[in-house]
């Protein structure tokens, strides 16, 4: 090969190399889809780290803490096979007890899921929940936001239901300290005469990775997800409590 088309290759090399350096990247923490698409599977970095490829649906399936993006819907159209725990309609969601970081305050969100449906996640402390045949309700009251975003936010049950979606099997109608939206979703379940009093209907149907926090380094590979930590990462463990505040 001649000089001249040797130092066309290593131009061309160096172009490369610096379109994948100035790549944009968001930032992840706790498990979540790796593209987006079910057969894709997840990702399971716990820490706080950072992908080249942007979250899809992010609007409804992710909510965001200091620009990072937190997956708080539902894995199990991803192949999730962890320990998952039922859920009924609409509840709060503590992102500073789903990443485990040090806040004054709770910072509350809330999952905007129709009917049953699973999280990887336990109810969180310090919030009403009601447990009925292992299905946890929601028992304390919506905040305004919850009703200003709702319009917007149930928009993940259309995404949802492109999906093969398992859900959890309820045959029961809803404890009565359950305030939230009564969907029959994809289920034979007799359902009493109810007001719904919160929530809006949903519409009609229709790679390289590095730990940014901490002293730790992590390194993935697009395809295998694999990574080496090199320090253990204490995990903070919760407790299920019914009807707690």
């Amino acid at each position: 090969m001649s000089r001249m088309n040797l130092a066309g290759l290593s131009a061309l090399l160096l172009l490369a190399a610096a379109g994948v350096a100035e790549a944009k990247q968001w930032k992840y923490a706790g498990m979540h889809p790796r593209t987006g698409q079910p057969p894709d599977g997840l990702c399971h970095i716990e820490t706080t780290h950072v992908h080249t490829a942007a979250p899809v649906n992010a609007d409804v399936l992710y909510r965001t803490r200091d620009n990072v993006y937190v997956f708080i819907g539902d894995p199990t159209p991803f192949g999730y096979e962890g320990p998952k725990h039922s859920y009924y309609g609409h509840h709060p969601v503590v992102l500073n007890v789903l990443i485990n970081i040090e806040v004054d305050v709770d910072v509350v969100e809330y999952c905007y899921h129709d009917g049953p449906h699973y999280h990887a996640y336990e109810p969180p402390p310090r919030h009403e929940f009601v447990e009925k045949e292992d299905v946890s309700y929601y028992a304390g009251e919506y905040p305004e936001e919850y009703r200003q975003e709702s319009p917007k936010l149930v928009r993940v049950n259309s995404v949802y239901r492109t999906w093969n979606t398992p859900r959890p099997v309820v045959r029961v109608a809803p404890p009565p300290e359950y305030r939230g939206p009564i969907i029959q979703v994809g289920l034979n379940i007799p359902m009493p005469s109810v007001e719904v009093r919160v929530g809006t209907p949903p519409p009609p149907p229709e790679r390289e990775v590095v730990i940014i926090r901490e002293e730790r380094v992590v390194h993935e590979h697009h395809d295998h997800c694999e990574h080496h930590v090199h320090k253990k990462h204490k995990k903070h463990k919760h407790k299920k409590h019914k009807g707690r505040h």
